[in-house]
């Protein structure tokens, strides 16, 4: 790799990521593709076993302070390091499902009209694995829906490839979080291709308990706030009291799939953090 141009760079940004980082990096290091590729780490504190996972692979590490930490400008600190002239940025709590990921994601980069690509994630099956994911209902709330009549589905860093010189004429910018909406903005302005690869399929999922989902809408109202959505008093009513999630909410408690309290919370959890954050909160909660 060393003595070879890079054609792909693959960024993480890591903060204790545990065994589903183990299994993303060495679902990475099996990828089966011409290109040459590096990977790149950029950690913001980590305390647990991630640094030593690191360092056992062939990969490029930057560290930044914990306090120091924000989404957009730790991407676009990431992507600085990038030599390839493709990027692709892939979370630290995503495992691509098959060899050819990798490929799959970037194959249509060959056509020069395109930009940037998104994959597709695939929520787990698993217990562990937050309900309202598993459902596909997460983002039920109505900030989500303005976003998409802007400028269509919305574009997810935890699965996607941008060329370099895309990006360094967009850049994340001082995002908080939502930082892949204020880059596709951006995109969307100057008039640039996205393309949807669900074959780049790759599996995602979460758990929360009361403290990080509450922290975790809180922060996505901040994000929605610095990309000009505004998710207003009615929003939050609306969300609240609209009734299509209660249905959802009464089958998985009857089929056992509910199993904690902030899946039961849910439902009014993310309509009343978010209108929070987007109002009310000034910086990223950690």
């Amino acid at each position: 790799m060393k003595n070879k141009p890079v054609d792909i760079s693959v960024v993480y940004l890591t903060k204790n990521g545990g065994n589903v980082f183990k299994n993303s990096l060495r679902a990475v290091f099996k990828q089966k593709i011409d290109q040459i590729f590096e990977v790149i780490c950029v950690d913001s504190g980590s305390t647990d076993s991630t640094l030593d996972l690191v360092s056992s692979y062939p990969i490029a590490l930057y560290q930044i302070k914990p306090e120091d930490f924000s989404f957009g400008p730790a991407r676009d600190y990431g992507f600085s390091k990038a030599e390839g002239n493709i990027i692709v940025t892939l979370s630290q709590d995503v495992v691509p499902c098959d060899e050819k990921w990798l490929y799959n994601l970037t194959k249509a980069f060959e056509s020069p009209d395109v930009s940037v690509v998104q994959g597709h994630d695939i929520r787990p099956d698993r217990k562990e694995i937050f309900f309202w994911e598993r459902s596909g209902q997460f983002y039920f709330t109505r900030e989500t829906r303005k976003w998409v009549r802007q400028h269509g589905v919305g574009l997810s860093c935890s699965n996607l490839a941008i060329r370099n010189m895309v990006w360094r004429d967009c850049l994340f910018g001082e995002t908080p979080m939502s930082e892949d909406k204020a880059l596709q903005a951006k995109l969307h302005a100057k008039g640039h291709k996205i393309f949807y690869a669900r074959e780049a399929t790759a599996y995602h999922g979460h758990s929360y308990c009361l403290g990080s989902l509450i922290k975790r809408c809180e922060n996505e109202g901040l994000g929605w706030r610095y990309v000009n959505i505004n998710y207003s008093f009615l929003d939050m009513a609306y969300d609240i009291l609209s009734p299509r999630k209660y249905i959802t909410l009464m089958k998985g408690i009857f089929q056992k799939k509910i199993v904690s309290s902030s899946e039961f919370l849910f439902p009014f959890i993310r309509p009343l953090w978010l209108f929070k954050g987007n109002h009310f909160t000034k910086r990223y909660r950690f």
